[in-house]
């Protein structure tokens, strides 16, 4: 009898909870409110050999909310003013 082995290779994505600096005050919105989006892209594309049109999801999801985060901040400043 012949016993085959197959091999599986896997890219490794640290996602524990590390020392991780908070946001600065001043970073735009679509960085504080989208940095969940963005760290989807980057796992994404780690678990994906960086093949960036299997990522094409997440990436449209992350533009979607860099989108509605810009608006609102023109929004907020228009009506301050």
């Amino acid at each position: 009898s012949v016993i085959t082995f197959k091999t599986f290779t896997m890219t490794f994505v640290y996602t524990g909870k590390g020392r991780r600096a908070a946001q600065n005050d001043d970073a735009p919105p679509e960085q504080k409110n989208c940095a969940k989006q963005a760290c989807a892209i980057q796992w994404c594309l780690a678990k994906r050999n960086h093949q960036e049109h299997l990522c094409q999801a997440f990436i449209d999801d992350w533009k979607n909310c860099r989108d509605k985060a810009i608006a609102a901040a023109e929004r907020e400043v228009n009506s301050e003013s």
